[in-house]
């Protein structure tokens, strides 16, 4: 056993020794491992240009990111002034200042500069103990150990959010993972005396508030449209009360009315094109409005005439079907048939007033004949008969 450990001992002095003369040689070994490489020193060159431009890359990306920080921070910082949270404004304008000191000295940064003083001395102001705020550390928004308890905070929201029950809204994401859910409290949250609410921003807030203010706008202009229509409809209920002047009134556009018919003189109200057939003649499809031809206007007594014996004739044998008949009377209801004539002969009865004007299907059938007559060869003779 000592014979084992003796051997091992010399063999260790002896890689020792090996080992201090190879250290005092590695100059030259350098240089003959060197030499034994002709593009060695051409490879390091180019090692060297490459890492001197990822470290110049690396330098204005961190530059770029120190100003988006930056700029982001003085945006929620006038976001808090606008809320009156003068403390939180302050605390991002610190971090803005904190942020610039990481940056090179010939970088002109003095207009984030200016705006994050101007914040401060606001919020010195208000009373705000700037000294205190000084003290965190740099680009620190919070107290440090803050980033855990945000975790924490975003995890316990988003599980909440997993177990939501209610009705899908589009101001609703219960989907949201935590990472993501963290990301938008910072952007959208200015810490108050109980840090940030992460569970807040499961509701869409700011666009709920926003929907609530344009609804209020939106109600009032609404209330001064409908009031505008009632208004108009009301004048135009008492313009309709003018009575026109002798028997037909016809409205001041009437000409341009009549000019915007002309097109459809004759009834024709649709045409297709033509065509031409074997035989030279002109076919086309025509649709014609013939509601004017077949229309029957009403027919009534007048209620009153010119003859003094005569209205007084229709006044009591009127007196006399109101109370002597036993339609009036409430006796069969099937007297209707023999009262409505009556009370047309006596006048005043418009049968279209309730019904609406009246169209004849004869009329119609007899149009309809007449124009298979005219379109139609046939040898035959005809006879379409037009009525009284």
């Amino acid at each position: 056993m000592k014979t084992i450990c003796a051997l091992v001992a010399v063999v260790g002095m002896a890689a020792l020794g090996v080992a201090s003369a190879d250290e005092v040689d590695d100059d030259g070994l350098i240089a003959q491992v060197a030499s034994e490489r002709p593009n060695a020193p051409g490879a390091g060159a180019a090692d060297r240009k490459g890492l001197a431009d990822l470290g110049q890359a690396e330098r204005e990306a961190r530059i770029d990111l120190t100003l988006a920080q930056s700029r982001l921070e003085l945006v929620l910082a006038r976001k808090a002034l606008r809320t009156h949270q003068i403390k939180d404004a302050a605390i991002r304008a610190q971090r803005v200042l904190n942020l610039l000191k990481e940056l090179p000295p010939e970088l002109d940064a003095s207009e984030y500069e200016l705006q994050a003083e101007g914040i401060l001395a606001r919020a010195e102001k208000a009373g705000v103990d700037l000294a205190a705020l000084a003290e965190q550390a740099p680009g620190d928004a919070m107290p440090r150990g803050f980033d855990d308890y945000l975790d924490r905070q975003t995890q316990a929201a988003a599980a909440v959010g997993r177990r939501y029950t209610g009705a899908e809204r589009d101001t609703i994401n219960t989907r949201i993972d935590a990472q993501a859910l963290r990301q938008r409290t910072l952007q959208r949250q200015i810490p108050g005396d109980y840090g940030y609410r992460p569970g807040k921003e499961i509701f869409d807030t700011d666009t709920i508030l926003e929907r609530d203010r344009q609804r209020v706008y939106y109600e009032d202009a609404l209330q001064k449209a409908y009031s505008a229509d009632a208004a108009r409809l009301l004048t135009e209920a008492d313009e309709a009360r003018v009575v026109p002047v002798g028997e037909i009134a016809y409205p001041d556009d009437w000409p341009e009315r009549v000019a915007k018919r002309a097109k459809y003189a004759g009834g024709e109200i649709a045409r297709s094109e033509s065509w031409i057939d074997q035989d030279g003649r002109e076919w086309y499809v025509a649709v014609y409005d013939i509601r004017d031809l077949t229309y029957v206007p009403p027919d009534f007594q007048p209620t009153f005439s010119l003859d003094p014996a005569e209205n007084l004739r229709n006044a009591l044998d009127r007196h006399a079907l109101r109370w002597g008949h036993g339609f009036f009377g409430g006796l069969y209801p099937w007297d209707l048939d023999v009262t409505i004539p009556l009370l047309r002969y006596f006048g005043g009865v418009d049968d279209y007033a309730w019904r609406g004007p009246k169209y004849s299907a004869e009329r119609q059938e007899q149009i309809v004949e007449m124009i298979k007559a005219f379109t139609t060869k046939s040898t035959e003779k005809k006879i379409i008969p037009l009525g009284p």
